[in-house]
């Protein structure tokens, strides 16, 4: 069995900061999602000469952060009234 703790990101392997595009192409969401819905606070960003870019290990810490373990929590199918 294979022990995997650190997310390796197979995308764009010679890069250590990737740009926002890169970021939302590897999560698969848009601009919007990405600027709007993830704080600076859960994916840290360093902006240089008006660039915005994600440390690689950050963005793969970010991903893993956020994995479930493929369980669903489900509500109660009696509404909670007896």
């Amino acid at each position: 069995m294979i022990n995997k703790s650190v997310l390796e990101i197979a995308e764009f392997p010679n890069e250590t900061l990737l740009t926002r595009t890169q970021v939302k192409e590897i999560l698969k969401i848009s601009y919007a999602q990405l600027d709007s819905h993830i704080p600076d606070s859960e994916l840290p960003r360093t902006r240089m000469n008006g660039h915005t870019f994600v440390y690689r290990d950050d963005l793969a810490a970010y991903i893993q952060a956020h994995r479930s373990d493929g369980r669903m929590h489900r509500a109660s199918k009696t509404g909670g009234a007896a």
